[in-house]
């Protein structure tokens, strides 16, 4: 066998891939609810995507494609397990099939290559999510491993909102960009051929045949059945989305694409895409989207018109043909929009209705009341602040109410910007706008040689026209929502870009690399040191914990359940494996009673470290370590003399906890540490 033609494994993707398996477990444990029968469904469809890229990457892609859309409601089937937390199931399908992707790449790339001058700014976005993430989750954790040896739950905002669940929302906010670019670099890497886009086509429209019927059944059958209550009790269906707000920015976004299908299938496909297309217009006034409502009509303005500049470029074609199909595309045009605007018995025309009236009594400010008069106003606060590098990824949310208290404006509810470039102003500063519209303005640029000098001269033309209109409602949208927490819809929007630039792309662009010159790199390198450096500095001085606890006057007592009364005895509380009190140090000696009450303390006691710090955790002292071994109350008692007048934190570790409903099925599912009594000072 020729030299050239040996197998040879690429060590660089596998070694990636065996590094990012790590990641992906502990994320898995750490944010999926572990609940038998959703992980009965949900793990099968993982395991399919996985294996199947692993071999076949095309097939896997395909796949996933089809399933994205469709197990975003899963958690809502098992809410008979208790109130579980919704997964991002659409995340992890894409975060699995990135492993599949890996392991496929190992055996069948040679490299990495980039094919289009959209990947420079892509990839210094990118670089710059990942450092605001690091040092975004280093700051809400008290810089972690560095100041504390733990990630302890201290309050994050005025909320209440804990450091875990302000590194979730970094998480989460960092992966809803890093995975969407992934995606869009997988499709413009492996799918070369622009045939493969029709098999995407078909998997998209059996896709949303799935969902618009589950929706269908959601509207004239049971709108309770796997729907969001958030949803439900406004009466909105969310077809198999994780909200009706989502489903809705979804049909907005796919219709055009549908109607494109009318005109680019043959035989079957067509006819099954004319029902198809009739049941997504049916149903968007249902998911009440105002926004998907507005996107959808101006883009299938555009729609229209560039139809009809086909129509007027093929000079061959008779004036009354020419006649006959524009009229019949008006009259779909009016028909989707009358079914859109008249229908007065949906929640959309209810609410298009709500927000008329609000802009006829106080114009656009009353209309936008949420978002100017909050949201908005909270972010240009954020931006005046910290203009060039931001409040650091997925800390908009967190930081929206500290915002509201300090500037004093009402804030009914906090959200994201509810609109993406607000948002990526407010989190990442100018610096990580200017790479967002980078990588807009390309879009753009490529949808218009799209509509234009690279328009096919055949039925191709139609499927350009349904994707760039699609893309033209996405766009309309996140002017008004971000869809942070639906990756189902940032998966969308860039499969249709992929798609686009597929397309479009001449033989000489996918062949050609993309190579980072070496002004580029100085200048990608200055701007990734510049907004490294600003955003450490925010977060160890006016971000920071501690700032935010003095400024705010924020109690940093956690790991603490409520307090109880017994009918006989003194008020006390449990603590869990990590707990800590915020206390003021009133005189020179503290007496605190501790108890632990394990069923097998005698055999098996427990044991307890009190810790004493002080200037926010960067002193610490080591108090005591006891050994429980009965269930009775034991008085510790401490000089903390030095502090007298001061605050202080007391941290309690129990080496272990226990769970009174595993234990004797108590009903009680908490996880208890210790119990801690009243506390009390005495002078020396």
């Amino acid at each position: 066998m020729n030299k050239e033609n040996r197998f040879r494994i690429q060590w660089r993707f596998l070694i990636s891939a065996g590094v990012y398996s790590i990641f992906l477990l502990f994320f898995y444990f750490r944010y999926v609810p572990v609940v038998l029968g959703f992980q009965a469904v949900l793990v099968p469809v993982l395991c399919m995507v996985f294996f199947i890229t692993a071999v076949r990457f095309k097939w896997g892609f395909l796949f996933f494609v089809f399933a994205f859309p469709l197990i975003n409601n899963l958690p809502y089937f098992f809410k008979i397990y208790g109130n579980i937390p919704h997964a991002p199931t659409a995340l992890v399908l894409f975060l699995v099939f990135f492993l599949g992707w890996l392991i496929n790449s190992a055996f069948t790339q040679k490299g990495i290559s980039f094919q289009h001058p959209i990947f420079k700014p892509l990839v210094v976005l990118s670089f710059l999510v990942l450092v605001s993430g690091l040092i975004t989750f280093l700051r809400f954790s008290n810089f972690f491993p560095f100041i504390t040896h733990n990630v302890f739950e201290l309050k994050t905002n005025v909320n209440g909102v804990t450091a875990g669940g302000a590194i979730m929302s970094v998480v989460f906010f960092a992966l809803n960009y890093l995975t969407g670019f992934a995606l869009f670099f997988i499709i413009l890497s492996r799918i070369k051929e622009k045939e493969f886009v029709k098999k995407i086509c078909v998997v998209l429209l059996v896709s949303i045949s799935f969902s618009m019927a589950f929706g269908f059944y959601q509207h004239v059958g049971n709108i309770k059945c796997a729907n969001n209550p958030v949803s439900f009790t406004q009466g909105f269906i969310n077809g198999t989305f994780k909200d009706a707000m989502s489903f809705g920015g979804y049909l907005a976004v796919i219709i055009p694409v549908l109607l494109s299908l009318i005109s680019f299938f043959k035989g079957v496909l067509r006819i099954f895409s004319v029902p198809m297309f009739l049941l997504a217009v049916f149903l968007l006034p249902h998911s009440g989207s105002r926004s998907g409502l507005v996107a959808l009509t101006v883009s299938l303005m555009f729609f229209l018109g560039s139809y009809l500049y086909i129509l007027k470029k093929q000079k061959s074609l008779p004036i009354k043909k020419v006649v006959m199909v524009g009229a019949a595309f008006l009259l779909v045009f009016a028909v989707v929009i009358s079914i859109l605007l008249f229908s007065q018995g949906s929640v959309v025309y209810q609410r298009m209705n709500e927000l008329w009236i609000s802009f006829k009594q106080g114009g656009l400010d009353k209309a936008l009341a949420e978002r100017s008069s909050s949201i908005w106003k909270g972010a240009a606060y954020m931006i005046k602040d910290y203009p060039v590098a931001g409040v650091g990824i997925g800390a908009f949310i967190i930081e929206l109410p500290n915002y509201a208290q300090t500037h004093q404006f009402p804030l009914r509810i906090t959200d994201s910007a509810e609109n993406y470039f607000i948002q990526v102003f407010a989190e990442l500063g100018i610096m990580g706008l200017f790479f967002a519209l980078w990588i807009f303005w390309l879009i753009l640029k490529r949808m218009k040689k799209g509509l234009g000098l690279y328009l096919s001269q055949d039925r191709w033309r139609y499927i350009q026209i349904g994707v760039s209109c699609g893309i033209i409602s996405m766009f309309l949208i996140f002017m008004v929502h971000t869809f942070i927490g639906s990756y189902e819809l940032k998966y969308l929007f860039w499969l249709l870009v992929g798609m686009l630039f597929v397309m479009n792309r001449s033989h000489e662009e996918i062949e050609k690399t993309i190579r980072f010159g070496k002004g580029f790199k100085i200048f990608s390198l200055i701007v990734i040191l510049i907004f490294s450096g600003l955003q450490l500095w925010n977060s160890t001085h006016s971000l920071s914990l501690e700032s935010k606890t003095r400024r705010l006057g924020l109690n940093q007592s956690f790991g603490l359940y409520a307090k109880e009364k017994p009918p006989t005895g003194k008020e006390f509380q449990w603590t869990k494996k990590y707990s800590g009190l915020n206390i003021q140090i009133e005189k020179p000696v503290i007496k605190i009673p501790v108890m632990a009450s394990h069923p097998d303390i005698q055999e098996n006691p427990v044991e307890v470290k009190i810790y004493m710090t002080t200037e926010f955790f960067r002193e610490k002292r080591l108090l005591d370590k006891l050994v429980l071994n009965e269930s009775s109350w034991k008085t510790v008692e401490y000089d903390v003399s030095e502090e007298v007048d001061n605050q202080a934190i007391f941290l309690f570790e129990v080496s272990r906890v226990w769970n009174p409903w595993k234990t004797s099925r108590a009903p009680d599912t908490r996880n208890l540490g210790i119990a801690l009594g009243e506390i009390k000072f005495e002078s020396e």
